[in-house]
């Protein structure tokens, strides 16, 4: 949990100026003093958006992975599910109304894993990360672009894919890594 600043400890920041403002990304300078006094000019700072991420397993404890091409990665690899928040959206039930939508896949079963800040020195976003139990298919997905592939692997090939480079994208290895991490101890 994050513990709050001292004064001591806080760094302040005097003012903030926008220099470039795109829809899916904002890049800000801000002039910081320090807690000795000194000034950083120029801090960038950066707010690529809130996401939520999820694990899904069926009742067999298979792990629905995504298959395909991103961009940023530049190479086709394992994602789990995720979307990107709206303004002011909740994490919770815009992962559960993502899984209906791009699988039909529901579940009664979440786990909440965390939130994390992105970049801790120039922040990013937050990602809300959870692990769904037991899903189920109660519909057909629905009909639009979908950029990859829903095949489902064993739990082990979740471990080893983290560890070969088949999930590549950071998100998805935080949210496989919390998801091994805390199924064992449900099992208890």
């Amino acid at each position: 949990m994050l513990q709050a600043p001292d004064e001591k400890t806080k760094w302040q920041v005097i003012c903030e100026q926008a220099v470039f403002e795109h829809p899916h990304i904002t890049v800000s300078m801000e002039a910081i003093r320090l807690p000795d006094g000194q000034i950083i000019p120029e801090w960038p700072r950066f707010y690529s958006g809130d996401f939520v991420n999820a694990v899904v397993l069926n009742k067999e404890k298979e792990v629905m992975i995504l298959e395909g091409y991103q961009h940023g990665l530049e190479a086709s690899s394992w994602q789990v599910l995720g979307s990107h928040l709206e303004k002011d959206g909740e994490p919770y039930e815009t992962i559960q109304q993502e899984l209906l939508q791009m699988s039909g896949y529901q579940s009664d079963n979440w786990i909440y894993l965390g939130s994390f800040v992105v970049d801790a020195d120039h922040h990013g976003g937050v990602g809300h990360f959870f692990c769904a139990l037991d899903a189920v298919q109660t519909a057909q997905p629905e009909n639009g672009p979908n950029l990859a592939q829903i095949r489902w692997v064993s739990l082990k090939d979740l471990h080893y894919a983290l560890l070969d480079g088949r999930i590549a994208g950071a998100s998805y290895a935080i949210n496989a890594a919390l998801t091994l991490l805390t199924l064992p101890r449900l099992s208890h």
